[in-house]
């Protein structure tokens, strides 16, 4: 087994693979359940956008991509800029799968979540690793800690000393992942209605 971590310069290919990862392996949140094309719009504009990150791992002997890391630089700011040289394609994908108040609901909450964070007593960096996920077959084999790593190289690269981590209550595997890696949980907030979501932060040492 041969990986590839690859940072930039992503086929359009590479970028609907992590989709469909997101939605396999990270099935419970929102964001996975609005399907294939919307995810792909999220993940394309994180590797193009000034305020996103994106690092793909691919498997080059079965030619797929087996795990990502999302970020963004600032996550507000990161959502705006979505919104503003997204804005049509996002009607036409986003549209058809908000066609209930409940999810039109959720998804105003995705989007003013970060203001919601800044209103807490810890003061966050604005910073964030938004998911992080591997193929269930290829889990175990330290690409998710190699992801990991390499996501702090590029913070760092970027002129960052910390950023946040967003992880639903009862996801304890991410939970257990995060904290061998360094990170510390410092918030709890709720983004959708009933359901907690623990923030952690890591510092970057220099």
């Amino acid at each position: 087994m041969t990986i590839q971590y690859k940072t930039s310069g992503f086929t359009g290919n590479e970028i609907r693979q992590a989709a469909r990862i997101q939605m396999q392996e990270l099935n419970q949140g929102f964001l996975s359940s609005l399907g294939e094309k919307p995810l792909s719009l999220i993940f394309a504009h994180a590797a193009s956008s000034r305020w996103g990150m994106l690092i793909l791992a691919t498997d080059t002997e079965q030619g797929q991509v087996v795990g990502y890391v999302l970020g963004a630089v600032d996550t507000g700011r990161f959502y705006k800029d979505f919104l503003f040289k997204r804005a049509l394609p996002a009607i036409v994908y986003f549209l058809p799968k908000l066609l209930s108040w409940q999810r039109i609901k959720k998804a105003l909450e995705t989007l003013l979540y970060p203001a919601r964070k800044q209103s807490n007593q810890v003061k966050l960096p604005p910073a964030e690793l938004l998911d992080l996920a591997v193929v269930g077959a290829y889990q175990g084999t330290g690409i998710a800690q190699k992801l990991f790593e390499m996501f702090i190289e590029k913070c760092r690269e970027r002129g960052l000393s910390s950023f946040q981590i967003p992880t639903t209550q009862g996801l304890d595997r991410a939970h257990r992942f995060y904290e061998k890696m360094g990170a510390h949980r410092v918030a709890s907030i709720e983004v959708h209605r009933g359901q907690q979501t623990y923030i952690y932060q890591y510092d970057i040492q220099e």
